[in-house]
């Protein structure tokens, strides 16, 4: 009888200090660091000739085209068309570059995402974002690496909204406690508590190692 209770008290034990199963990544401002609007700008008036105030007077044609379904390299091609605008051969591959740079990846972050999927650990992301913007991260490549990828264009909802917490859930099929969330907005992680979330405010690279390791996650 004492056997069997001690092996329960150890099984009971186990459980309770078990890594978490999942961890959930916001993306700007966790996955990437400040995004770079002022260099896409800068080349688009270089390219074209434009003042600042010149470019975000075009740049509203742009997102009213982006609205029909056009997307930015096919607007600013098309505008050079009209604009008798002769374009280098290369330019639509540096365009793209300096739009892939713009978005401000954070290597170290990717890395990590590689370290927990390397160790079993289920790693997703949620995140608040446009479709223009989900498109073009998407074309690049930079979801690629997450199961589940829920985005709010997508689902209908925004952190912190309780619906999509409840609709990462619904995908992961495990509890709140079970999963780790990470968000560089105090808003986002009061919500994600409230509904049992273990959840993590990000500063940094260096911290966000610091509260895995804590979790057993490193």
């Amino acid at each position: 009888m004492l056997k069997r209770l001690i092996v329960v008290l150890l099984s009971a034990c186990a459980t309770l200090s078990a890594a978490p199963e999942a961890v959930i990544f916001d993306f700007g401002g966790v996955m990437t660091g400040q995004p770079k609007r002022d260099a896409v700008v800068h080349f688009i008036c270089t390219t074209f000739h434009l003042t600042p105030d010149a470019f975000e007077k075009v740049n509203q044609e742009k997102k009213q085209a982006v609205k029909s379904g056009k997307t930015d390299l096919e607007f600013w091609l098309s505008y050079a068309q009209k604009n008798n605008v002769q374009l280098p051969k290369d330019w639509a591959q540096n365009f793209q570059t300096t739009l892939k740079d713009a978005i401000g990846v954070n290597p170290q972050m990717y890395a990590l995402v590689d370290q927990l999927k390397k160790q079993g650990v289920q790693v997703g992301l949620l995140s608040n974002i446009d479709n223009r913007l989900a498109k073009i991260i998407k074309d690049f490549g930079f979801y690629e690496p997450f199961n589940p990828c829920l985005l709010s264009c997508e689902i209908g909802a925004e952190k912190p909204d309780p619906k999509i917490y409840q609709h990462l859930l619904d995908q992961l099929e495990i509890s709140a406690g079970n999963v780790v969330f990470i968000d560089d907005k105090k808003e986002n992680i009061e919500a994600a508590k409230k509904l049992g979330f273990d959840a993590i405010l990000f500063t940094s690279h260096a911290e966000l190692e610091k509260a895995l390791k804590i979790r057993e996650l490193m």
